[in-house]
């Protein structure tokens, strides 16, 4: 095994935030190097690249990583570590500079919308340990696996995710994109019947969209999962069934509120392990990259890796009883 290097090792998107990752790098850079932190970095150049580099990382004896990008960037380097047979999922300790278009796991651990106040973070180095989900699906007739540290959306919320990954590998940029497939996606999907299993019970019919959280924010800032806790070793499942359109327009603020859970149409669950089949196969998106259909399995394994927080955050203890506490935290940030 290589010697241990207490550096950073920092993967950069620079295509990541519509450019903004390349772009701003030279400014994160000198923020790192007047901080006097320790690191060394490589700039992704292709899908799946993070992956790749974060693997070798690991076997070169870094323990610690970060992912300048967005939540994808976090997705592929969450992959890495899962990939790797070094270590431990538990001995390595990621960071996040984000600079995506959605953001949404930074969200959840107060972390600065300044990237003075991000590189800080890293500098105070306050970790915490969180679950992270697995899920197993079909894509080309083959089974595949993926892990995630945020968010899985399957029907209609994959339906948005795709359409907005395809204007992205078409060029097109801005945060406008996701509203934009958002509406087309409304007027164009149907739902499902799918029949999901929580921990052995069953539940579905006639879903339009099903959310998994291990955070609570997803599609930029929607809450689509209010109650979910990122270290309580469960999934929270929001299940909303066949809805007319007009009635998700006139909704659409309860995604922004957390007030979500109160419409007659919407159910929410919470599991371990969880089973999903349809009829026909629909779609699945995690941490906003799409990928295959269904049938889908996901497990959860519980506080399998640290992570660098906000102050704030970290200073609340794990236990379900202080959501709300996190929540009034949190948004100030």
């Amino acid at each position: 095994m290589k010697a241990l290097n207490n550096s950073w090792f920092l993967v950069v998107n620079p295509e990541a935030g519509s450019g903004t990752g390349g772009k701003d790098w030279p400014y994160i850079k000198s923020l790192l190097d007047s901080n006097n932190i320790k690191y060394e970095f490589a700039l992704t150049q292709r899908k799946y690249h993070a992956v790749e580099l974060t693997v070798a990382a690991i076997g070169k004896g870094y323990r610690k990583l970060v992912a300048v990008g967005g939540d994808g960037t976090l997705n592929e380097v969450v992959n890495g570590i899962f990939l790797q047979e070094t270590v431990p999922s538990v001995d390595v300790t990621v960071g996040v500079i984000a600079v995506g278009t959605g953001n949404d796991w930074t969200r959840m651990y107060c972390l600065p919308s300044t990237y003075e106040g991000k590189v800080k973070a890293l500098k105070d180095e306050k970790v915490f340990l969180q679950d992270v989900g697995v899920v197993e699906y079909q894509e080309s007739m083959v089974k595949q696996k993926r892990y995630f540290a945020n968010a899985a959306g399957i029907g209609f919320d994959a339906e948005v995710a795709r359409r907005t990954n395809r204007l992205k590998e078409m060029g097109r940029r801005g945060k406008v994109l996701y509203m934009l497939s958002l509406v087309k996606a409304l007027f164009a999907y149907k739902a499902t019947q799918v029949k999901a299993h929580v921990d052995g019970a069953e539940v579905g019919g006639s879903v339009f969209s099903l959310t998994l959280g291990i955070g609570r924010f997803n599609g930029g800032g929607m809450m689509q999962v209010p109650n979910a806790v990122a270290d309580d070793g469960l999934y929270d499942l929001t299940l909303i069934r066949h809805i007319r359109r007009f009635d998700v327009i006139r909704n659409i603020h309860r995604l922004y509120n957390g007030t979500i859970l109160d419409h007659p149409r919407i159910s929410s669950f919470q599991g371990r392990s969880i089973m999903i089949a349809s009829e026909p196969p629909v779609g699945l998106e995690v941490d906003g990259e799409s990928l295959g259909i269904s049938p889908f399995t996901f497990d959860m394994l519980p506080k399998s890796i640290r992570v660098v927080v906000g102050a704030d955050f970290s200073e609340l203890v794990s236990t379900t009883t202080e959501v709300l506490e996190r929540t009034a935290v949190c948004e100030c940030c």
